[in-house]
């Protein structure tokens, strides 16, 4: 893994973090009534989403550039869902107006699409290609894939008012996607991600092909 490489995966590992402190900040800001604190976290929420689809996308497209594309993009929806759902709460408290539960409730119909289903979709879209390019441990990337696919089937729940909005059911079924984004920002900024296992042979002198074995002595017997 080159130095470069490195240094965007420990960026990425802090921003995965960063998101992680910032959503929680801003629903306890938005709890105590100090909405523009609220709307600011989410706009650096917004900025680390960005961040993280933009790194990984560097890090992984030479894998599977298809679903590193698409991660990014989603990545990006996502950041943008969350800015929109943000606008409304900052409105009532730039005016001094009172329509805060309608502006509440726009922002749960927000956090519902942003940071529920699509971030179930490329959380699987995620482990999956982690999953096939062994970047990281195996059972790292099940997680992500498994907790995707457990959140999506939550908010597809709450959409249809099978469980309550951000009830304990759906609080449940976001922990496997909370562990794994924690576990994934820390292996990022302890070990980033690993070689592919072409270029770690090539390196290593096992590949025919590479330069490291033609340049190997022939010894006759």
């Amino acid at each position: 893994m080159s130095q470069l490489a490195r240094r965007q995966a420990r960026l990425a590992g802090v921003l995965y973090l960063v998101t992680h402190v910032t959503s929680v900040a801003a629903v306890i800001a938005y709890g105590g009534g100090l909405l523009r604190a609220g709307v600011a976290l989410e706009f650096v929420l917004a900025l680390g989403c960005l961040g993280t689809g933009v790194l990984l996308w560097v890090l992984l497209q030479s894998r599977g550039p298809a679903r590193a594309a698409s991660f990014a993009l989603l990545r990006t929806l996502e950041a943008a869902v969350i800015v929109a759902g943000a606008l409304p709460m900052l409105g009532p408290a730039l005016v001094n107006a009172t329509a805060e539960g309608e502006s509440t409730a726009m922002h749960t119909a927000a956090f519902l699409l942003g940071q529920g289903l699509v971030i179930s979709v490329n959380t699987v879209i995620l482990g999956w290609l982690l999953w096939d390019a062994r970047a990281v441990p195996r059972a790292l990337a099940a997680l992500g894939i498994a907790g995707g696919v457990i959140v999506l089937v939550s908010n597809g729940l709450q959409l249809a008012g099978a469980i309550p909005l951000n009830g304990v059911a759906a609080g449940v079924a976001a922990v496997p996607v909370f562990a794994f984004e924690i576990w994934f920002a820390v292996w990022l900024i302890a070990v980033g991600v690993r070689s592919e296992p072409g270029i770690r042979a090539a390196h290593e002198g096992g590949l025919p092909n590479s330069p490291h074995a033609l340049k190997r002595p022939q010894v006759n017997t």
